[in-house]
């Protein structure tokens, strides 16, 4: 009895021992049945914006998938820029035509010479919408927050999904997606890219009830000129804007890759290797850990990929950029004007009265009462008025400097005196002061503006 019993189970064994291996190969209903609810819409949302107009803070869009049972998120850093950068919506120039954008924030945009108008600087919000069903409305919608983003080349992006949008917290299960091995891909290789491409524009609430699409082709290549450092991987599966951040599998029905970017030329499709996530993820240490127990592996190529913490940055306010914008066109508009004519003085003299403009009915005395001698008292001085004039030119400066000089026994003049006028009116074309003399001679009045000679006259004074 004994015997016949092993003989069975020699025999059970020797069958199962002689079964070739299950195939190797691309399970695309598989994918599609066990890991849809692990592939999740990724949206950006400006609460602000979101407050004034339910479906306003909705700006952009794409893809992504869970990792982990609590909730990580692997995608692009590019969706979700916004959260940590922050963005500009902004018109700008492009020749002589006006466009209008929203964008990344940086320093670059903000400089640019181009730069015509900011409407609104702030950071976003990643929701994500993870669905529970095959219809459009079986879904749930989640806050998450960005825990770490590449800061080179690599566009990588770990996301952790914190509260429901009332912000409780949220502790469930979520479905996670196997993680492969993306240094093992060979080319000629069956992929599947999974995500939600943009199939409808238009409202947010449209955005929502767009559904998630299959695509496949195969493992074309490789590419390193884009990033030399780690590369990416080709494929001719169809990847559109919204698949970004999305799940590549491979032929062991695990994700290899992150599809990143379409190629405008060949058509051919960008995928960032998983493997590169190795070092994405090792910011957070929870997250690290879980997911090289579940098989993420270090990148071959790379001996590093640059990482910074999901926090917000700082950027400049939307009054500070105009008001820069403003000071720049203005000089530029400055730089445009015609030149300001030389002041030229060629026309100008000095003379000299006994009463003000002020004591003349407000007028410029006539050549009846100027004068190029003056009697003064020899006890008290006497104050005499200066007159400077450029007529028909304006003076063209805002402050004077004064010379006296007066004329010693051998016929030189020899300065005694100088004071200065302030709050000349530079648009006149004349201008009056007085100043008082105490000494009988011959004097030479010089005046000279802020940068140049105007002119001098003469006058002599004598005692009463």
């Amino acid at each position: 009895m004994k015997n016949r019993v092993f003989l069975l189970l020699f025999s059970f064994v020797l069958i199962f021992s002689c079964r070739e291996p299950a195939p190797k190969g691309l399970d695309t209903k598989r994918i599609a049945a066990e890991y849809y609810k692990g592939v999740v819409k990724i949206i950006m949302l400006d609460p602000e914006l979101e407050k004034e107009k339910p479906g306003k803070g909705y700006l952009s869009r794409g893809s992504g998938f869970i990792v982990t049972k609590d909730g990580y998120v692997f995608t692009n850093k590019h969706v979700v820029e916004t959260a940590v950068k922050g963005y500009l919506d902004y018109d700008y120039y492009v020749g002589k035509t006006k466009k209008s954008k929203i964008d990344v924030y940086s320093e670059d945009i903000v400089n640019d010479k181009n730069l015509v108008k900011v409407y609104r600087v702030g950071h976003t919000v990643p929701v994500i919408q993870v669905f529970n069903g095959k219809n459009e409305n079986d879904y749930k919608l989640y806050k998450a927050k960005v825990v770490s983003i590449g800061a080179g080349a690599f566009d990588g992006a770990l996301l952790k999904i914190v509260s429901d949008l009332n912000d409780n917290p949220v502790s469930m299960n979520f479905t996670k997606l196997p993680v492969g091995n993306s240094d093992t891909v060979s080319q000629g290789e069956k992929l599947c890219v999974f995500g939600y491409p943009a199939q409808f524009q238009g409202s947010a609430d449209l955005m929502l009830r767009d559904l998630s699409t299959l695509s496949v082709g195969i493992m074309s290549g490789n590419d390193f000129v884009f990033n030399s450092d780690y590369g990416y991987i080709k494929t001719d599966a169809e990847i559109h804007p919204g698949n970004s951040g999305g799940p590549v599998f491979d032929e062991n029905n695990k994700v290899i890759g992150i599809a990143t970017a379409k190629g405008n030329k060949t058509g051919i499709g960008l995928v960032g290797g998983i493997n590169g996530m190795y070092y994405i993820s090792a910011i957070d240490n929870k997250a690290h850990t879980k997911l090289i127990a579940d098989g993420l592996t270090l990148p071959n190529r790379s001996s590093s990929i640059n990482t910074i913490k999901g926090d917000k940055q700082l950027t400049k306010t939307k009054a500070q950029i105009n008001a820069a914008i403003a000071l720049r066109v203005k000089k530029e508009n400055d730089l445009k004007k015609p030149p300001v004519n030389y002041v030229s003085y060629l026309s100008s003299k000095v003379f000299f009265s006994n009463v003000s403009a002020e004591k003349n009915n407000n007028l410029i005395p006539d050549a009846s009462k100027r004068y190029s001698s003056f009697t003064i008292d020899k006890s008290l001085g006497g104050v005499i008025w200066i007159y400077v004039e450029n007529t028909p030119y304006k003076l063209g400066t805002s402050k004077m400097k004064v010379y006296v000089d007066l004329m010693d026994e051998n016929g030189n003049y020899k300065q005694v005196k100088t004071f200065n006028v302030t709050e000349v009116n530079s648009s006149s074309s004349i201008t009056h002061f007085s100043n008082s003399f105490y000494k009988s001679g011959k004097y030479k009045i010089s005046v000279y503006s802020d940068t140049k000679f105007i002119n001098s006259g003469y006058m002599t004074l004598s005692y009463k």
